[in-house]
């Protein structure tokens, strides 16, 4: 299920990626890789856990700022990329970005918001549906390259995944297009 998983949110990224574009045209999507602390209760909201969020993800825009997309990612309750609390989760997701396409330059600040459902899996007892909402910027530094910086809630995860049930991401990444 997890490769499943994995290999359809690659190959929408790829695919949304491999459109051909010259220069004058305006992007119809973008792409990004990201990494962050992620804040939380674990072990039953008995105490608050500190650990670590990363993952991909891609959308299209489908009208202006207005955009669908997939994404990726993984979270733990610890410092580290190992452990059996883990959580990994793939998403699908709405997002409006308030940033003016037809600049020809396309520099400058992009401020978006985006929410949608989550798929939870991988301590091996079950699949949880929930739920993600979050907003940030990217920073456009670039044509096709810019920081993005995001802070995403992802919750609704039930009393399968007990060790880190509900957390708070703060996400720094790479925005291509």
């Amino acid at each position: 299920m997890k490769r499943l998983i994995a290999t359809v949110g690659l190959l929408l990224m790829v695919s949304a990626s491999a459109l051909a574009q010259n220069a004058d045209n305006l992007s119809h999507g973008q792409g990004y890789v990201f990494i962050g602390p992620a804040v939380g209760p674990s072990i039953l909201w008995k105490e608050t856990a500190v650990g670590v969020n990363a993952g991909f993800g891609g959308e299209v825009f489908v009208y202006r700022g207005l955009g669908v997309g997939t994404e990726c990612g993984y979270a733990s309750p610890k410092i580290s990329f190992n452990g059996d609390e883990a959580v990994g989760s793939t998403s699908f997701n709405a997002s409006y970005h308030s940033y003016d396409f037809r600049k020809k330059d396309r520099r400058g600040v992009e401020p978006f918001v985006t929410g949608g459902y989550s798929l939870y899996w991988g301590d091996r007892r079950a699949t949880q549906n929930g739920f993600n909402l979050g907003g940030g910027a990217n920073i456009w530094l670039a044509k096709h390259a810019a920081v993005r910086l995001e802070v995403r809630g992802q919750g609704n995860v039930n009393h399968f995944h007990d060790s880190f049930a509900y957390f708070v991401a703060f996400r720094i990444g790479v925005t291509f297009r």
